[in-house]
């Protein structure tokens, strides 16, 4: 009876409804807790590694990120017709995507709209020619090879109009030229038709098209400085060239996207001359790659020159027809001027290939000193 009566008084009704509130909003602010913290970028600082492992993944990997994203990416899109993260990628519509200004200003820069100022580039000059000078002591060729963006090869798609400047991979071409450097801009061959397409539309890289003609101008510019050494030159009627569809890749990772798309194969019609080596390097502590991607080790009969390359991703795409052109092959998947190894391995050459996006390497003190 007593309890009746509670049940249905207006004031029991009421400190109920309230309860009910209060319980609702503790919950609310309980879970949003990780919003709050994200927004003004607070952190918590771990006790331990596993600690600090443990909260990488999570930020990473939360419950529901790919679904909440989903949801987020198609209002965007459909009701207001604009970039889910424009930041990190530009989805020009018809295909294609490309790297925003999250990844090194890359569309920025692509465009002109930055530079490298005057002292940048003195000090790029100081860094540059204190490594030729220190290859020349030890009589090693030295090479400087950019890998284009995707942006400069097909950067009409994006409605940006370029600046009337250089672009910073204009500049370090303009800089190593006048400086006596041997420079090699790895798009230089490409050909200029729509009909061979050479980069991925779904990610950052180019496809084995766009290596191979990477690779032939690299072969033309490091040739002409050994006129009498024989080479395994290729042209494309050397090569057998298939297409087939598979998921591609880093771009559409970022928008959580699964999409196949045609991805171009090109290998010679001969098997390569080269045999793959043991390992011998040990990655450095701080090396994000693991151990099976940081070196590279080849030999082969077709000469007796031995290039070391310091190399990124995009090497990857015509690594095989490089190391089938020397006698002996180290490619180390690391941009760090590593003097010790260098003197280790005792090359002929030294190419140092990196990709436009990543051009501000060449301001960086790991280019100039050595680290293990």
């Amino acid at each position: 009876m007593i309890y009746l009566l509670f049940r249905f008084d207006p004031n029991y009704r009421h400190m109920q409804n309230r309860l009910a509130k209060i319980f609702v909003i503790i919950t609310i602010a309980i879970i949003s807790i990780p919003f709050v913290f994200t927004i003004l970028k607070i952190k918590v600082t771990p006790v331990n590694k596993q600690e600090k492992e443990i909260s990488l993944n999570f930020k990473r990997n939360f419950p529901l990120k790919s679904d909440l994203f989903k949801i987020y990416s198609l209002g965007k899109t459909t009701v207001f017709d604009a970039e889910p993260i424009p930041y990190s990628v530009v989805d020009v519509k018809n295909g294609w995507k490309f790297l925003g200004n999250k990844f090194s200003n890359a569309l920025a820069e692509s465009k002109g709209l930055l530079v490298f100022n005057k002292s940048e580039i003195l000090q790029i000059k100081q860094n540059i020619l204190e490594r030729k000078k220190w290859l020349e002591q030890r009589n090693i060729k030295f090479y400087i090879a950019v890998a284009p963006s995707k942006h400069t090869i097909y950067g009409d798609m994006i409605p940006i109009r370029k600046s009337a400047k250089k672009t910073k991979f204009e500049q370090i071409d303009s800089l190593c030229k006048s400086i006596g450097v041997k420079f090699i801009d790895l798009g230089a061959d490409f050909p200029r038709k729509d009909s061979l397409r050479l980069y991925d539309k779904t990610d950052s890289h180019w496809n084995h098209f766009g290596g191979f003609f990477a690779y032939k101008t690299t072969m033309n510019v490091i040739s002409n400085d050994y006129k009498n050494v024989n080479f395994n030159r290729y042209t494309l009627d050397d090569m057998n060239i298939e297409v087939y569809r598979r998921p591609l890749a880093d771009l559409n990772r970022m928008l959580f996207q699964v999409q196949n798309e045609e991805f171009i194969d090109v290998q010679p019609k001969k098997p390569y001359t080269f045999v793959a080596q043991e390992k011998k390097l040990t990655p450095p502590s701080d090396y994000r790659f693991g151990y099976a991607f940081y070196e590279e080790r080849y030999k082969s009969e077709v000469n007796d020159l031995k290039i070391l390359a310091l190399r990124d991703s995009f090497f990857g795409a015509f690594s095989n027809l490089i190391a089938d052109n020397f006698g002996t092959s180290v490619f180390v998947w690391r941009h760090t001027f590593n003097k010790e190894l260098i003197e280790s391995e005792k090359p002929d050459i030294v190419l140092y290939e990196v990709v436009e996006r990543n051009i501000d390497i060449f301001l960086s003190r790991n280019f100039v000193h050595a680290h293990n």
